[in-house]
């Protein structure tokens, strides 16, 4: 939508001036981003240049991470390195450097942890950091790192050929990945795990829970890195309209993991089911243990919305962004949550109500938000709207409607707030 490119500067002119002054400021990241898919004849260099800084600074932190003895870290920037377009070369020479280091500074307690982490290396009993830089047990071991401890030898066991289906899938290739993981699950049921990542990365979502739903049975459902399985699952059953069971899954694991990610799930299945009332209540009592999180205070609003209780909506959100900084690095708080402000200027602007506040939150998302959103759009309609400048606004909400495909709910959303203006 044209207005909203010069709203934002998301012309590709713009863009660029906007990436060379990140990159400028040595903020390569923010720069890569506004770079992606721009078509522009100064894009690629620029990308590459920002890339290559990338590239520099995630290999150096890998580094840093393995001397620190954090082998899931340095895994971690290692893989941000290969995506930002790292070599072979480069990687292997990182890992070349940590296993001289370990070996120069290896003293006596030294020496003992690396004959702990070998423990869990197939094959052998060299420390980790003497294997080759190509073997695919190097990497699987910082993988490994990431799991409970009651399974990393059971995984271990596995033998190298585990080790190499697993980084098939970590280097994208995640047909093959499935392929050679499949003989292993008969034996192993954690092994299910791995084959469910790679059926999901294959496109293969009820594959992917089927696995998924094994593990829990046969293993129980674990939080392994910054993925729980029963959280995981969740969500594959509620995409396919399996709500009901997904519920009785999590609630069932509940009884014996009290995590908040659990709980937070559980919450977004009653929403989804249409248990407004439920997932309000529920809501408001995980609060006071986790005052923080966003998510819930925008859960909590849209369950408050459904039962026209809208004043208790806009309570939850303005609650939400008190704990948050409307100047990016300017507090302590939590980044600014912009999903929260523009569900809440639209509540204000559609009952017409607080125009001051109304224009603080405009100003907040345009200085906050890393893309332009259809909510952007609506809120422009709705400024207009409400200042009486009905041609602008019929226009705007044309623009929208038309960006939409049809069926989607919000077309009826902004043809029910703006169907009376004119066409210009």
């Amino acid at each position: 939508m044209g207005f909203l490119a010069r709203l934002f500067g998301t012309d590709p002119e713009g863009r660029i001036a906007r990436a060379r002054k990140l990159i400028e400021r040595q903020q390569w990241g923010e720069a890569r981003r506004e770079l992606e898919d721009l078509d522009h004849p100064d894009a690629e260099s620029l990308l590459s240049e920002a890339n290559d800084h990338l590239v520099s600074m995630n290999l150096d932190e890998a580094l840093a991470r393995i001397h620190a003895g954090e082998p899931e870290g340095a895994q971690e920037h290692l893989e941000l390195a290969r995506v930002f377009g790292a070599t072979s070369d480069q990687l292997r020479a990182v890992r070349r450097a940590a296993r001289e280091a370990a070996e120069a500074e290896a003293e006596a307690e030294a020496e003992r942890k690396l004959a702990e982490e070998a423990a869990s290396v197939p094959e052998g009993n060299d420390p980790l950091w003497s294997l080759p830089p190509d073997d695919p047990r190097l990497r699987y071991a910082l993988l490994l790192e990431s799991w409970p401890e009651s399974l990393r030898e059971r995984l271990a066991g596995l033998g190298p050929d585990y080790a190499r289906a697993v980084m098939m899938l970590e280097d994208g290739d995640a047909d093959a990945a499935r392929e050679a993981l499949s003989p292993f699950v008969s034996d192993e049921p954690a092994a299910r795990f791995d084959r469910a990542r790679a059926a999901l990365a294959a496109g293969n979502a009820m594959l992917a829970a089927s696995d998924l739903a094994t593990f829990g049975d046969k293993v129980g459902h674990q939080l392994i890195g910054q993925t729980h399985t029963a959280v995981l699952l969740a969500q594959l059953w509620a995409r396919n309209g399996r709500a009901e069971q997904a519920l009785e899954m999590v609630d069932e694991t509940r009884k014996t993991d009290t995590g908040l990610a659990l709980a937070g799930t559980r919450l977004s299945l009653l929403e989804a089911m249409g248990r407004h009332v439920d997932a309000a209540s529920g809501a408001e009592q995980l609060l006071r243990t986790a005052p923080k999180d966003q998510g819930l205070y925008r859960l909590l609003a849209r369950c408050r919305m459904r039962q026209d209780d809208r004043v208790g909506a806009a309570g939850a959100l303005e609650a939400s962004l008190a704990k948050t900084c409307s100047s990016p690095g300017k507090c302590g708080n939590q980044a600014y949550d912009v999903e929260a402000a523009r569900m809440l200027a639209i509540l204000y602007l559609e009952d017409q109500q607080h125009p001051e506040r109304v224009d603080e939150l405009v100003g907040e998302i345009r200085a906050n938000a890393q893309q332009p959103a259809w909510e952007d759009g609506y809120i422009q309609g709705l400024l207009a709207r409400n200042e009486g400048d009905l041609e602008t606004a019929g226009r705007i909400g044309q623009e929208i409607t038309g960006a939409l495909a049809q069926g989607d709910p919000r077309r009826g959303l902004v043809e029910r707030s703006l169907r009376a203006l004119p066409v210009a």
